[in-house]
């Protein structure tokens, strides 16, 4: 069954999740919202990924939300974050995914994240602040 993932990113994190998420997930397309609007009724499962500033996630991903609420309910979906205060992820979560869409969600994380002045420079460790370990926890429980 393909797989639709969703992403939104200002500093390349969520962009860096999206290429590990993808290795994992033999059936996906990816989209970022910024460029592409996406056919969201041609897939069963859909990811939204999204980085997040000030607490709020990435505005992109916030306005589809909104606007496709009714019909991600009708969805197998996944949510993930990129925020670098992991103490704050649950109160993220809860402030920026309607209730309904949690409880309905097949999983939920964050993958870590960097501060956009800490962002990784050309020619090094793109994954710096990224934990892949849980990015594959999340493929594997999405798949099934």
């Amino acid at each position: 069954m393909a797989i639709l993932v969703l992403f939104a990113t200002k500093t390349g994190a969520t962009a860096q999740c999206i290429k590990v998420l993808s290795e994992q997930l033999s059936d996906c397309t990816t989209c970022n919202l910024e460029s592409d609007k996406p056919a969201i009724g041609e897939y069963d499962r859909i990811i939204l990924g999204a980085g997040v500033r000030y607490g709020k996630i990435y505005k992109p991903i916030r306005d589809f939300i909104k606007k496709n609420h009714d019909e991600l309910l009708s969805k197998d979906m996944g949510y993930f974050i990129c925020n670098e205060k992991q103490k704050e992820t649950a109160e993220i979560i809860e402030k920026n995914i309607p209730s309904d869409l949690r409880e309905a969600a097949v999983c939920i994380e964050s993958f870590g994240g960097y501060k956009a002045y800490k962002a990784p420079k050309e020619g090094t460790d793109q994954l710096q602040g990224i934990f892949v370990d849980k990015i594959i926890a999340f493929a594997e429980k999405f798949r099934h």
